[in-house]
C-alpha cells in the first residue's frame, strides 16, 4: 500500500517534462505500449512554456486592447 501511494504521489508531483519522458521511454520499448493513448497523452506537450503557441516568445509588448486596468477595493472590517 505504501509504495502505490508512494508512486502515485510521486507521479502527481512530477514536472510536466518528466511525465513526457518517462511516457515516450516506454512507448519506444514495445508497440503495444505505443498503442496506448493515455501514453500518447502524456507524451504531448500541453500549453504553456516551449509549446509553441508563440504567446510569450513573440517579443511584441501587450497593446491596451488587450490590457485592461483592475480595480481593487479595500473594505475594512470592524
Amino acid at each position: 500500500m505504501v509504495a502505490c501511494c508512494t508512486v502515485y504521489a510521486a507521479w502527481t508531483l512530477a514536472p510536466a517534462s518528466l511525465k513526457r519522458r518517462f511516457a515516450t521511454a516506454l512507448m519506444a520499448m514495445s508497440p503495444h505500449l505505443r498503442s496506448s493513448r493515455r501514453l500518447q497523452g502524456w507524451a504531448q506537450q500541453k500549453g504553456g512554456c516551449g509549446s509553441g503557441c508563440s504567446g510569450c516568445s513573440s517579443g511584441a509588448a501587450p497593446t491596451a486592447a488587450t490590457t485592461k486596468p483592475v480595480k481593487i477595493r479595500f473594505i475594512k472590517h470592524r
